[in-house]
């Protein structure tokens, strides 16, 4: 799926380019800005993260999200609720807009949930991620352990590879990894080899700033700790 990324800037020259990949190319002019996304038409599924802090609160709450506005009627959205190991959300009315339990979820940072245009919708929605980015030397996601599937993104606005990350190694064996991939709308990833540890696919898997996987760990409990990966803010 085509994807364009774009930082879009203020008044203070903060960088140029902060990252570009064949997918995305991130620019910067300040510390707010926001992200373009596509809401690919026919009811197509996408997974979304957003790795910008919220501007008004604490945390990003689903109905203060530029995109939960932009979502045409009948989409639907749905989150991953890890202590249930189950699927919650709901579709967007015409006449009432999200339900309340849509409304008010919050969405946490490093973590993603499924967005769903309508099945009617023969062409691309342009959705938005609005916010400011993370100046936090680090960001950190649980990870549940004990074979819990838990809903994992990048908490910074910038691709990485799995195979590099911290997550994938210090997952233990036996883990599973899996990766959505939108074009051909399926599941791909692997499971983590004792001898060989994870397939090839696995580790050259790019991961795009604002996507998000599953990961199933077989170990004990722990956090995924990430690194800025720029020198500012």
């Amino acid at each position: 799926m085509k994807k364009t990324m774009w930082m879009v800037v203020g008044a203070v020259l903060a960088a140029s380019v902060v990252a570009a990949t064949a997918q995305n190319e991130v620019l910067a002019l300040n510390s707010i800005g926001y992200i373009k996304k596509q809401l690919p038409p026919g009811g197509d599924l996408i997974t979304v993260s957003l790795p910008l802090h919220s501007m008004t609160a604490e945390n990003h709450v689903f109905s203060n999200l530029s995109l939960a506005t932009e979502a045409p009627p009948l989409s639907v959205v749905s989150f991953w609720d890890a202590d249930l190991q189950e699927w919650g959300g709901g579709q967007k009315s015409g006449k009432t807009g999200w339900p309340a339990e849509v409304v008010t979820q919050v969405v946490a940072s490093g973590e993603f949930f499924f967005l769903k245009g309508p099945d009617y919708a023969v062409e691309p929605t342009e959705i938005t991620i609005t916010g400011e980015l993370p100046s936090e030397s680090t960001l950190a996601r649980s990870v549940p352990g004990s074979g819990n599937i838990e809903s994992m993104a990048n908490p910074y606005p910038v691709d990485f590879v799995f195979g590099t990350s911290s997550l994938a190694s210090n997952a233990a064996t036996f883990s599973v990894v899996s990766f959505w991939d939108a074009d051909r709308q399926e599941w791909g990833g692997g499971q983590k080899g004792g001898k060989t540890g994870w397939p090839a696919e696995v580790v050259t898997q790019v991961v795009s700033a604002t996507e998000g996987f599953f990961l199933r760990e077989a170990g004990v409990a722990s956090q995924w700790t990430v690194d800025k990966p720029y020198t500012w803010p």
